[in-house]
């Protein structure tokens, strides 16, 4: 009887830590790219990255975040050929970070 105890035990036990390691982190996310650059706004890389520079906003005719966007991107990819991101530090879009993977 008490070996049936210690099986259901570890059946249990075994069955709330697989619980808890499928759910994962919820932090992480997948990282859309555009243009070949990593898009990150708000959040940053969990990959360690090194910091090439700073670009700044440049005029938009309307202001939409998706000309913005399209228009920081030509930047970084002109001032910043190597990147492989940007990081947007902010909700108004108009300085971003141009970033290289260490991982190459």
């Amino acid at each position: 009887m008490k070996m049936k105890k210690i099986v259901l035990g570890l059946i249990i036990s075994t069955f709330f830590l697989t619980a808890f390691t499928i759910t994962g982190d919820k932090s992480s996310a997948t990282v859309d790219q555009k243009e070949g650059l990593y898009i990150f706004i708000l959040n940053k890389p969990t990959t360690q990255y090194e910091y090439l520079g700073s670009v700044k906003k440049v005029l938009a005719w309307s202001g939409k975040p998706e000309e913005m966007l399209n228009s920081m991107i030509r930047k970084v990819k002109k001032e910043y050929p190597k990147a492989d991101g940007i990081i947007f530090t902010n909700i108004d879009m108009d300085k971003a970070d141009a970033i290289q993977f260490n991982d190459k």
